[in-house]
């Protein structure tokens, strides 16, 4: 495996500003937490980063492009507003959080430099993952205040960005929001449209495309009150103002190297395809549901990941034969809603999928596999397909409290998509070299998009301690050999 260079914090500060959108351009306005944002308020923030090639000096990045990043960011949340706001929690219990903008509100960016190896941190090899987080920035602190009329309330600040220069290599945009703000395919659709403005000098392009976000969250209809159940089982015991507290991330992978792994649209093929061949070996008369991109690699993955945590773990519990193994991925339900909302709708629109198997069947040779993707069709098919009256919403009132039943020890996730287009955004240098979701070594799962160059080819991202990485990098080679 390639040499892990040592962690360094080798980042310095340009500037801390705040931007906001231009005066007068944006109405005050409260936007109300729907249940699909409510159900992520226990997670701490989404951390992401996009590297992009950029061969000037710190003294063109400090005298020509902050200040054009600043403008065309400014008037990008002439549009995306809620990137400047902050969520409000009143002191009142039986009052719902809500995100507040009023004129003025704005959000903290840092630019700062980097003298870290920029090939070095957007490969694909094992890197040292705590070079990693002071790309990221931190979001500023919650406060209380007084409000006339409201008595005391709680203020979240929901985002924050970074903007880091890698002098005649590089540039990194580092973000950190928190969940309630936006889902992937609503943060994508900001980043798209600020690096429009920036490149066109404007935000022409983005009217005349229509991109422009809809950002009215009372489209999502809630008639059984699900914002209330999913409140009552997120809070619990504690008042939601001490949840948001606890949700600091940490500034340390405890050691992790992260490392991106590729499956190429060739290998992709080639597990479809013997998912259909095991079918026909198996004479089985049930349909198979979902064999797709997706259904096939994150299978894959899972079973790498599970049988890596086997053969390296000190705990004997993992590898338990009889133990459940539970795996939760998120869909997106714009156009599955009724009526359906726009694909630009900037919020969150997300239902859960879980899949859950005995640890014995995944840890088959072979077989595991092939479990792994039955179980992942049937589980997308029954939350995406409108086989019901409610569709996509059937059992949502379960949602949370199925998911806290699970075991987290024994649970996996995923974030991103290959079909958001992360690699899309382009600012006027080309699109971004390298993309990495930082939270995911919180999460423990692991990311998925497409692949930069490559199309049909999906990446993946994931974290672990040095023998552990290069126990999966062989488990997961080896495996796409024996298809």
């Amino acid at each position: 495996m390639t040499h892990i260079a040592p962690a360094a914090n080798s980042v310095k500060v340009i500037e801390n500003c705040r931007v906001s959108p231009p005066s007068g351009a944006v109405a005050d306005q409260f936007l109300p937490l729907t249940f699909f944002d409510i159900q992520w308020l226990p997670l701490p923030p989404l951390q992401k980063l996009l590297f992009y090639e950029f061969h000037h000096s710190k003294a063109h990045f400090i005298e020509t492009l902050i200040p054009h990043l600043k403008h065309s960011l400014s008037l990008t949340l002439k549009h995306f507003f809620p990137f400047t706001s902050n969520m409000i929690i009143p002191s009142s219990n039986s009052s719902k959080p809500q995100i507040r903008y009023v004129e003025g509100d704005s959000v903290s960016v840092t630019f700062s430099e980097s003298s870290d190896d920029f090939n070095y941190l957007t490969g694909n090899q094992p890197r040292n993952a705590d070079q990693f987080y002071p790309l990221i920035p931190q979001i500023p602190e919650i406060y209380s205040t007084n409000v006339s009329g409201s008595g005391t309330i709680v203020v979240v600040p929901l985002a924050a960005l970074q903007v880091t220069v890698f002098p005649e290599s590089g540039i990194c945009f580092g973000f950190a929001y928190h969940h309630v703000l936006a889902d992937g395919k609503a943060f994508n659709c900001f980043m798209k449209s600020w690096a429009s403005v920036a490149k066109f000098g404007g935000d022409a392009e983005l009217l005349a495309g229509g991109y422009l976000p809809f950002c009215d969250r009372t489209m999502i209809k809630d008639p059984t009150g699900l914002d209330t159940i999913f409140l009552s089982q997120v809070c619990g015991e504690r008042k939601l103002e001490e949840l948001c507290q606890t949700q600091c991330p940490p500034r340390s992978s405890n050691n992790n190297v992260r490392a991106t792994f590729v499956i190429s649209r060739t290998d992709v093929q080639r597990l479809k395809d013997s998912v259909m061949a095991h079918r026909g070996q198996q004479h089985s008369t049930v349909p198979l549901l979902h064999v797709s991109t997706f259904t096939v690699t994150c299978a894959y993955m899972w079973v790498c990941i599970l049988k890596t945590r086997a053969s390296t773990s000190v705990d004997k519990d993992v590898d338990e034969e009889d133990e459940l193994d539970h795996f939760v991925v998120a869909a997106d339900c714009r156009e599955r809603l009724d009526p359906p909302i726009p694909a630009t709708y900037f919020g969150n629109c997300l239902a859960p999928c879980f899949v859950t198997a005995r640890h014995g069947q995944l840890m088959e040779e072979k077989e595991g596999f092939f479990v792994a993707v039955e179980l992942f069709g049937e589980a997308i098919d029954k939350r995406l397909h409108k086989g019901e009256p409610e569709g996509v919403l059937k059992a949502s009132e379960t949602w949370l409290s199925d998911f806290n039943n699970l075991n987290m020890r024994r649970l996996m996730s995923l974030t991103g998509s290959p079909k958001i287009g992360i690699y899309e955004p382009d600012f006027g240098w080309g699109r971004p070299r390298k993309s990495e979701i930082v939270s995911i070594d919180i999460t423990g799962g692991f990311s998925i998009s497409e692949c930069r160059d490559s199309q049909g080819d999906v990446e993946f991202g994931v974290t672990f301690p040095k023998i552990a990485m290069d126990a999966f990098a062989s488990i997961f080679a080896n495996g796409l050999k024996l298809l």
